[in-house]
């Protein structure tokens, strides 16, 4: 059974979908989780697969939350005027609405973050110990700045410095998508390769190592990193794999790793 909710974050609303067991009301508590999608995604994400994970959590008796940062998806707000450190605010939001909810266990509750909301989830599980477990797909673990900075013409900063936005110029996005001089600027406020050593939860992340957008190399950097800090921190690479797993197989392959850890961590 799905519900559409509605939260708020500085006056704006945030829209988004909560999966909820089909039993619910005979349990006492269960666990869950809380979605948060990438750059320029939403809380469908892309080939649905933020659904088909919810979906599956859901069947295997968790109650999910996937939303839509602000400026993007439903949610109020627009795109243009985004920066990680205002989806980082949109996640703890999120989390605040989600434990609020009935029959959730709040000891139980973790969080999946795909690319940018990777490096979101990171961000926040990092000083949040309201989180119980972090799932990473193709996370966004490095810095970022230079990376964007070359997708602005020289000519375009006098667009940006009169607070106008300019359109990305990047392979990986699709045209129509325009950002102001804010999110490049704050892009690295926190960068997750300073700030993973802090998370002393269950860690799980899971890349695919034909991943043309985030390297595949960044997830073995982040797991050097936190691999010792709790015996169920592991790095899972999907042969064949790209940035959102978009082949059915390697759909799957992510679900069934992702639950079969879940149940190895609850």
């Amino acid at each position: 059974m799905i519900k559409p909710v509605i939260f708020e974050n500085e006056n704006q609303k945030l829209v988004g979908i909560i999966h909820l067991p089909e039993n619910l009301e005979t349990l006492k508590k269960v666990p869950g989780i809380v979605m948060f999608h990438g750059f320029t995604g939403n809380k469908v994400e892309a080939h649905r697969l933020f659904v088909q994970v919810a979906r599956s959590l859901c069947k295997a008796g968790f109650m999910v939350l996937r939303f839509d940062f602000r400026g993007s998806g439903d949610s109020d707000g627009e795109f243009e005027d985004i920066t990680v450190e205002n989806e980082v605010s949109d996640a703890e939001k999120a989390l605040t609405f989600f434990l609020r909810q009935r029959k959730v266990d709040r000891e139980k509750v973790g969080v999946i973050g795909l690319s940018m909301g990777g490096r979101v989830a990171t961000i926040l599980a990092s000083k949040d110990n309201r989180i119980k477990f972090v799932v990473l797909y193709s996370a966004a673990f490095g810095p970022l700045h230079n990376r964007f900075l070359n997708f602005i013409k020289p000519e375009q900063w006098h667009i940006l410095n009169s607070g106008e936005s300019i359109e990305i110029k990047d392979p990986n996005v699709s045209s129509g998508w325009y950002l102001k001089k804010k999110f490049f600027e704050t892009i690295d406020y926190i960068i997750p390769f300073e700030v993973m050593n802090k998370i002393k939860v269950p860690m799980l992340i899971i890349h695919g190592d034909q991943d043309q957008t985030i390297s595949v190399e960044e997830a073995k950097k982040g797991y050097e990193i936190i691999k010792d800090l709790n015996n169920k921190n592991e790095l899972y690479i999907i042969s064949g794999g790209d940035h959102t797993f978009s082949q059915k197989e390697h759909t799957r392959e992510v679900i069934e790793k992702t639950l079969k850890w879940l149940n190895t961590i609850l």
